[in-house]
């Protein structure tokens, strides 16, 4: 199609589809299984290797099973990113207020070193000592997802706030901790 103004020739359809990249025709296939092939009056048989291409062959992509897949898993990772920042950060917080709320009364009532208190409560410390580990290690493999997720744009939106939270929530759960720890002692 030209402009009806001559000043400015437009180019002509045939000009700007031969401007488009190339690409393949579209053919009916059912899992690499070419239809064309078995069609009446084809020498070749449905089983030659003329007749069964790949699934994948240049310029044709993936076929709809794998796109599908792979598009449907991109926006799970921000999004598993954002739920394991948010799980280990309220565990710190909650780790760490147990600990700080009970490490004053028993530093009172039994002694300064950690051997004098009672084994049930060293346990208890140890065991949250534990869980404060496992919340980092949570949160830092959060992050890296979050990061991957920010950059990658699959769900860059939970990505980012997952960064936010990972980069945020040690800082918190530890100044949560020296305020009640000197608070109840």
């Amino acid at each position: 199609m030209t402009s009806p103004d001559f000043m400015y020739p437009q180019p002509t359809d045939d000009e700007l589809a031969a401007q488009q990249p190339y690409t393949a025709p579209a053919r009916s296939h059912v899992h690499g299984f070419d239809a064309s092939a078995a069609s009446p009056g084809s020498t070749t048989s449905p089983r030659s290797p003329a007749s069964l291409r790949s699934p994948i062959s240049p310029g044709t992509g993936l076929p709809h099973d794998e796109l599908a897949s792979t598009e449907t898993n991109r926006p799970r990772l921000g999004k598993v990113a954002l739920v394991l920042t948010t799980i280990a950060a309220g565990l710190s917080l909650i780790a760490s207020i147990i600990l700080a709320v009970t490490v004053g009364p028993m530093e009172n009532a039994n002694g300064h070193f950690f051997t004098d208190t009672p084994s049930w409560y060293q346990n208890l410390a140890i065991a949250l000592s534990g869980l404060q580990v496992l919340c980092a290690a949570l949160g830092v493999t959060g992050l890296i997802m979050g990061i991957f997720s920010a950059a990658t744009g699959a769900a860059r939106t939970q990505g980012i706030v997952a960064i936010a939270i990972a980069a945020l929530a040690p800082f918190v759960s530890f100044g949560i901790f020296m305020i009640l720890a000197f608070t109840f002692a």
